[in-house]
């Protein structure tokens, strides 16, 4: 190994090799799905020294696993790699798990979180870049979990206006089914991030996309003092890259705006929505709406538009529990029968992947 690829595993990996050198932040970029989330991954990877792979979808997943990776005093590499290549989202990184495989025989990682650190740093390493970042939007509703599991973490919650965001989703071929829906997801998964967020206290930052959009340079520069690492104008040339980007982006279709440079406007509710349907919206999450300062545009929501709310809710609540019900949240942790002999795991997607809750 390179003295350069030491170098970054050894930060990676969360070890102190001399007092008070501790690794770097790792930065989680994390949100309710057609937020921007793509778009500040993209001017993240732009940073000379910030690799962002594709959106993993396998740390919690895989965390909630760890003890599968212990034997003794020794960390299953073996074990532990064939579960990482079995996951959909590593299969967009572009490393081989053999490489993996000899990373962790290099680094003798001791535990789960050391272990995926030096899996990101290898993906860092290969870009020819020194820090990482993880963009997964639906890790907004684990982020105690990720907190405790990576103490340097810090978490980049990004906030769009949720009719914006409802007009994405309706646009797209997958998330939500109905603008109802997409309020009252979006609702639970901004009111959960910033619950939670309250509680990591200096860990967490929140960042309106209408601000990130209307003065980039602003919002880039607060961001990298959060994350520590020094402002570079390559952010703002993301554009140039975008290729790379879509090409490991799922429903890339639905992204190709990154391609141009920050635009305000659109998508604009005010415009673009059905006036019963911004009532709708706002009797669902009109409270966040408010508490997050943005304007209302319904001046009175009637008494028809209520009771299709309360409709709303009990569906998209029976909703959620069949598809609990019928996942068994297999998404989340193996069960016996995902375990054979060879300790093998089948490839787990979450229910979240498509935008929902888990």
């Amino acid at each position: 190994m390179s003295s350069r690829s030491s170098a970054n595993a050894a930060a990676a990996s969360g070890r102190e090799h001399a007092p008070g050198v501790t690794t770097a932040p790792f930065p989680f970029i994390v949100a309710r799905g057609r937020s921007g989330t793509t778009l500040v991954r993209a001017m993240l990877d732009a940073h000379p020294q910030m690799a962002v792979p594709p959106e993993s979808h396998f740390l919690v997943t895989m965390g909630r696993w760890r003890r599968r990776y212990k034997r003794g005093d020794r960390f299953a590499v073996d074990r532990f790699v064939r579960d990482l290549a079995n996951q959909y989202g590593f299969r967009r990184w572009g490393l081989d798990p053999e490489s993996v495989r000899n990373r962790l025989v290099d680094t003798c990682p001791r535990s789960y979180p050391e272990a995926m650190r030096d899996v990101f740093a290898l993906y860092a390493d290969q870009a020819g870049k020194s820090r990482y970042a993880e963009k997964t939007p639906t890790n907004v509703m684990h982020m105690p979990f990720l907190a405790r599991t990576f103490p340097e973490a810090r978490f980049i919650h990004l906030i769009r206006d949720g009719r914006d965001v409802a007009l994405s989703y309706l646009d797209a071929d997958f998330g939500v089914e109905s603008l109802g829906e997409a309020a009252i997801y979006w609702r639970r998964f901004v009111r959960k991030g910033q619950r939670d967020g309250q509680r990591l206290g200096s860990r967490y930052r929140e960042i309106r996309y209408e601000d990130l959009v209307a003065d980039p340079e602003a919002s880039l520069r607060s961001l990298c003092a959060f994350i520590e690492i020094p402002y570079h104008p390559a952010m703002l040339q993301y554009q140039e890259r975008a290729d790379g980007i879509l090409a490991t982006t799922s429903h890339a279709e639905h992204h190709q705006r990154i391609r141009l440079a920050p635009t305000r406007g659109l998508r604009d509710w005010r415009t673009q929505m059905e006036p019963d349907n911004v009532a709708l919206f706002e009797a669902l999450a009109g409270d966040t709406l408010a508490d997050l300062g943005y304007e209302t545009g319904a001046d009175a929501i009637p008494l028809s538009i209520r009771l299709r709310a309360v409709r709303t809710r009990a569906t998209v609540f029976a909703q959620r529990v069949r598809r609990r019900a019928a996942k068994g949240l297999r998404g989340l942790r193996p069960t016996p029968r995902d375990r054979n002999r060879s300790g093998r795991t089948p490839s787990l997607e979450p229910a979240s992947r498509i935008g929902r809750s888990p």
